[in-house]
């Protein structure tokens, strides 16, 4: 093979690469967009009960590799907030901590058993490590178990629907 057809596949693959991260971000701001538009209810955003933060990192996580997965999951809170104005400026850190938290976990929780539960499983991890590191960095206007608490109570629908997003990805679209 010669030097060029070697280049141009490299080259192709790279587009390839910034297509799907580009499609991905954007779709990751779009998502919660959308969800935002839905009225809150008691005042709380329908983000916090619906968590659509949380599913293009796994998408990205199932279909494509944990680099693209934590790109996502790093860049698509401060590309929100810049988009939207949403999340709150304070909530930004400790989303994208999470964020890249639970792509991690639901990444190495893929590669086990518990991959049918992986995403609903790394939300409850990611959301326990960042209400811990609350008790060392208090940086939001909340205690880190009511912070816990209010999490889950309220991310409920949304752990649901990331546990049918997982089934439907591991079940029906298998690599």
């Amino acid at each position: 093979m010669n030097n060029n057809a070697i280049s141009s596949k490299a080259g192709t693959r790279f587009l390839l690469q910034v297509q799907s991260t580009l499609i991905l971000l954007v779709s990751a701001c779009l998502l919660p967009f959308v969800v935002h538009m839905i009225p809150p209810y008691q005042g709380i955003p329908m983000g916090a009960f619906l968590l659509p933060m949380f599913y293009v990192p796994f998408i990205a996580v199932v279909f494509y590799r944990l680099s693209l997965g934590l790109v996502i999951a790093a860049l698509a809170p401060l590309a929100n907030f810049l988009v939207a104005g949403s999340p709150d400026w304070q909530f930004i850190t400790v989303l994208t901590f999470e964020l890249i938290v639970f792509t991690y976990f639901a990444f190495l929780l893929l590669q086990t058993s518990w991959k049918t539960v992986a995403a609903p499983l790394g939300y409850l991890l990611a959301k326990t490590v960042s209400s811990s590191m609350l008790f060392i960095v208090q940086i939001l206007p909340v205690s880190p178990l009511e912070f816990f608490k209010n999490s889950v109570v309220n991310g409920a629908a949304g752990i649901v629907v990331l546990l049918l997003l997982n089934w439907v990805l591991i079940k029906k679209w298998p690599k």
